[in-house]
């Protein structure tokens, strides 16, 4: 059975009622569960962003299916995603840029969640949080250039530090471990 709001939305969309057509495929967004009704909506929804004005939202929902699993939907995400970055020149200028991650940022993304997985490392996680704010907290009135490159560079070096215990401690376990087998 097809889902009432998707075609709803789909006629507005056709018809050009962009604001109509948003509230149905944003119902849509909400009650549905079939993955490939949720992909026609959100399509859907990127044009009614755009024609309504909402480039924001638009680009943003774009950014959201080039992190996709499917590569059918990363592709379509990208692909549209260029093309609104083509027609509008300075949208992502405007918007964050920090929201469309690069692979770096995917990665350091992923270590994080990985650190957070185990007690022992999410205390090493808060410890370098914590050298990161004391360093800000010391270097807080120094703004020229050498003083920002000077609390970078204490964090790196401190960070550094704490992870090699971190990381001599959990080789001497695992050695431990390996000799405990024998």
């Amino acid at each position: 059975m097809a889902n009432r709001n998707l075609q709803a939305g789909l006629a507005q969309l056709k018809a050009g009622d962009y604001a109509e057509a948003i509230a149905q495929l944003e119902a849509v967004l909400v009650n549905e569960l079939h993955p490939g009704t949720l992909f026609k909506a959100k399509k859907a929804l990127v044009k009614a962003y755009e024609g309504d004005g909402k480039l924001r939202l638009a680009w943003k929902l774009c950014q959201e299916l080039t992190e996709s699993t499917s590569p059918e939907i990363r592709e379509w995400g990208d692909r549209t995603l260029a093309e609104l970055d083509q027609r509008y020149p300075t949208l992502a200028s405007e918007i964050l840029i920090g929201q469309r991650l690069t692979r770096q940022q995917k990665v350091i993304r992923a270590l994080i969640q990985w650190l957070k997985r185990s007690p022992q490392r999410v205390s090493t996680l808060e410890m370098a949080e914590n050298i990161i704010e004391e360093e800000r907290y010391i270097h807080a009135n120094n703004n020229n250039p050498l003083g920002k490159l000077t609390v970078y560079w204490n964090i790196f070096r401190r960070i550094s530090l704490l992870l090699g215990k971190t990381l001599w401690v959990w080789i001497k376990a695992k050695w431990q471990e390996f000799k405990a087998r024998k």
